[in-house]
């Protein structure tokens, strides 16, 4: 006796196909992709890719327990592709990693290899970690440890080991800039030992014997902060300004 076989195919009119059509959209947009270490860092690339240029205002705040020094007022000016100038009166006492020296490091990634170490929370906001490695011996840094916030592709906090002046905690804060990745306040905490002070400073450190003083340099580290206001973004800046 032949068997007959029944095989019922659903059509694109079927009910059933169609609530699963219906369920698939609607949760879809929910599932969550992890990014690659290359892809989080390219995000805070593409917002500072957003700036042709800029110029700002800048107040230096040092917290150096052997050295005083009056807050300093000075004048940022920022051209693509790599001109930036600091004017001031006085003497400026600043780390080497200026505020566009982590934009110029990360935007070359052929220059280093990246991977993400974890997730943590800083100021109230999950960041992914992630840490870059040169790829030259040359280079001034050694370590880069940064934590990012993904979703607006910002740095909030980034350790730097350097050769020119020890290892470099910068805590980032933003405002109403953020889109571009340019801070309102940047804190750096450095190694008081490690740090090089400007020539016009060491004569009068030197002068003085205060063992305190030396104590101080040797084991302490100490605090640089860098306040930004009156941002003018992509309003145009005169080549002159940097010569």
């Amino acid at each position: 006796m032949r068997k007959t076989i029944t095989t019922t195919f659903f059509s694109l009119r079927s009910p059933v196909l169609g609530l699963v059509f219906l369920f698939t959209f609607h949760f879809s947009p929910f599932i969550s992709i992890a990014q690659t270490p290359s892809q989080v860092i390219q995000k805070v690339n593409k917002n500072f890719s957003k700036v042709s240029n800029y110029s700002c205002d800048m107040l230096i705040h040092t917290d150096i327990s052997f050295i005083k020094m009056n807050d300093i007022k000075a004048k940022i000016f920022f051209k693509r592709p790599n001109k930036f100038k600091i004017k001031a009166e006085g003497i400026l006492l600043l780390p080497k990693q200026n505020p566009n020296y982590m934009f110029a490091m990360l935007s070359d990634t052929a220059s280093y290899t990246a991977f993400k170490s974890g997730n943590e929370m800083v100021n109230g906001v999950n960041c992914s970690i992630i840490n870059v490695l040169p790829l030259k011996d040359t280079a001034d840094l050694i370590l880069g440890k940064f934590w990012i916030d993904e979703a607006r592709g910002i740095i909030l906090k980034s350790n730097l080991t350097t050769r020119s002046n020890g290892t470099v905690l910068i805590e980032h804060f933003y405002g109403t800039n953020a889109q571009y990745a340019l801070a309102d306040k940047l804190i750096f905490t450095i190694e008081t030992s490690k740090f090089k002070i400007p020539k016009a400073l060491v004569a009068d450190l030197n002068s003085d014997s205060d063992d305190d003083n030396k104590s101080d340099a040797e084991n302490k580290t100490s605090k640089i902060t860098l306040t930004f206001s009156n941002y003018l973004v992509n309003k145009g800046v005169d080549d002159a300004v940097f010569k």
